[in-house]
């Protein structure tokens, strides 16, 4: 299993609570992790609570569609993206809460070692514009 943090701090002035809405919205949080979106379909579940839907989604490597669970948490949300690319298994689990002025999102990945590396590669390097998006749009 793999392990990244990426914590980003929350602008002064801007409310725990509006952060906590912005992450708690289903639709911006997909389109916020998922930049190259193609579409997206609710599945099952209870986007006030717990919801599954399939992302289709465009990856350097061609068009891919994956299971994405959102788990809202009182401080925060859980993200469960379950892909099964030509290369194997992957599982990423983040973590993403408002602590101490910040919102910090902790991974997991789960998969053969190459799709191991590549996700946190890919994770390291995109999350944190994410994050900026994400607060940027809880602003608004």
């Amino acid at each position: 299993m793999a392990t990244t943090s990426v914590s980003t701090p929350i602008p002064a002035g801007l409310p725990v609570t509006n952060v906590l809405a912005a992450l708690h919205n289903h639709d911006l949080m997909i389109k916020t992790l998922c930049p190259a979106l193609i579409s997206y379909d609710f599945e099952s579940g209870d986007p006030s609570k717990s919801s599954t839907y399939t992302v289709t989604d465009k990856k350097p490597i061609g068009q891919t569609t994956y299971k994405l669970t959102l788990t809202n948490t009182t401080d925060g949300i859980n993200s469960l993206v379950n892909a099964k690319p030509p290369a194997g298994v992957l599982t990423i689990a983040g973590k993403w809460r408002v602590i101490d002025g910040t919102l910090r999102e902790d991974v997991e990945i789960d998969g053969n070692f190459m799709m191991k590396k590549m996700a946190k590669g890919n994770v390291e390097k995109t999350h944190p514009a994410q994050h900026s998006m994400l607060l940027q749009q809880a602003k608004a």
